[in-house]
């Protein structure tokens, strides 16, 4: 755990007794503040005060803090907008500059990485004796397999 914990555990309990806090963690479920903890944590790591992120960090946070967490459906879902109401209360609270922006950012990152579908374009096995796939008449081995 970074070096900020207990800074980032109050902020996160301070929003989650909060109006929007409550409202964010029905929707979200019960652990909406180990999830925020857990972003903040990885996004501050050990060279960053928590009120000095930026984007990049935010980055961290998403990437390595949430996408570890084995979130369910319900909770992907969830977590772009509990990110973004977040930051967004922290730069209100006067505790994050630019809390706002970097709330939108993170609800972006976050949509982007964990709801983006998996797609494999589909190949196609091509032995070295079968007829090129490219149309030339060849068999794969004298035409593109060495390509």
């Amino acid at each position: 755990m970074g070096a900020h914990l207990e800074t980032i555990e109050h902020w996160v309990s301070e929003f989650l007794t909060s109006t929007q806090g409550e409202m964010q963690a029905r929707a979200f479920g019960e652990r909406a503040g180990a999830v925020l903890v857990s972003f903040m944590d990885h996004a501050c790591g050990n060279h960053v005060e928590p009120a000095e992120l930026g984007q990049g960090e935010l980055t961290d946070g998403i990437a390595i803090g949430i996408g570890r967490l084995a979130l369910t459906d319900t909770e992907k879902e969830n977590t772009p907008a509990l990110l973004e109401t977040f930051l967004t209360y922290c730069e209100a609270s006067g505790r994050l500059s630019g809390g706002e922006t970097l709330g939108l950012y993170a609800r972006q990152s976050a949509t982007a990485h964990l709801l983006k579908k998996q797609q494999r374009k589909p190949t196609i096995k091509v032995g070295p004796n079968e007829p090129c796939p490219c149309g030339s008449g060849l068999k794969y081995k004298k035409c593109c397999m060495r390509a």
